[in-house]
């Protein structure tokens, strides 16, 4: 699968000039965690646009150190491989039609050989001012998860600055029992977020937040899926970058409180902190 999605994205390149390229690396750090102590994750990616379409194809690697909770002595390191493709396809000026694609390969958790679909639509009422509707369906090997995502979002600017807020609201769906040796309590979540970015003179940014229990999430409309059983509560996050004139830079951090359902562990925080670079061809 590597070598397909290389192959892919060095033929895109050398085909056209209209897209980029991105490396996004970065360091997780677990607090009150059970076993998992502190990782590192990495994601390579493409976007390309042709004759209204777009394609988002990415490559995600993550390893994450854990330890015994008893003797703290180092046990086996978690390894994730997510394998993503995302197309979207502007029927006109004010409807969008998507579709993603994920495969997940994890060396310890259940939802190993995962695999998520989605499709969705967005509609413009008007310049600036418009909504979007996407559904997911987690396949894993003793359960699915069905995800129905809502948002609204609006452009404005003040001054020289422009921005975008967006309000969003995620109902996600359980069908099954088990999660390995794990049996499901709550089935049905209900979630919402608010997330708000700007763009000054070559500066962008943005912050977020999401209220509301949550479990198994498709993010990122379709980019990205939480595959472990880990109940979130609370997510904070802020991007700050600068726009060269071939390159992107930007600098990510990310908060997260929930629940590690199988551990039965409460109170534990993931925090990330990622640079990514793009370079625009």
């Amino acid at each position: 699968m590597k070598k397909v999605i290389l192959s892919t994205v060095l033929g895109v390149v050398a085909l056209s000039a209209n897209g980029d390229i991105y490396l996004n690396s970065g360091v997780k750090d677990y607090s009150n965690s059970k076993t998992k102590v502190d990782g590192k994750t990495n994601t390579i990616g493409m976007n390309y646009k042709y004759n209204g379409s777009s394609i988002n194809i990415n490559f995600l690697k993550d390893e994450v150190d854990k330890e015994h909770p008893m003797t703290k002595k180092s046990i086996e390191t978690l390894k994730v491989k997510k394998y993503n493709l995302n197309y979207r396809y502007s029927v006109n000026n004010k409807f969008d039609l998507k579709a993603s694609y994920i495969k997940i390969l994890d060396n310890l958790a259940p939802t190993d050989q995962g695999k998520v679909y989605g499709i969705g639509a967005q509609y413009n009422f008007f310049k600036g001012f418009g909504t979007s509707f996407d559904v997911y369906k987690s396949d894993y090997e003793t359960f699915n998860v069905k995800q129905y995502d809502l948002s609204l979002f609006k452009a404005f600017k003040i001054g020289e600055v422009k921005s975008k807020f967006t309000a969003i609201v995620k109902k996600i769906d359980i069908d099954g029992d088990n999660y390995g040796n794990y049996r499901f309590d709550d089935k049905d979540y209900l979630t919402t977020g608010v997330k708000l970015n700007a763009m000054y003179n070559g500066y962008f940014g943005g912050v977020g937040a999401s209220f509301g229990k949550r479990a198994f999430t498709v993010l990122k409309s379709g980019t990205k899926v939480q595959h472990h059983a880990m109940e979130q509560d609370k997510t904070y996050m802020a991007s700050f970058g600068k726009k060269f004139q071939n390159f992107d830079l930007m600098l990510s951090y990310s908060f997260q409180n929930g629940i590690e359902l199988p551990e039965n562990q409460n109170d534990v925080d993931t925090k990330v902190t990622s640079l990514m670079l793009k370079y625009k061809f």
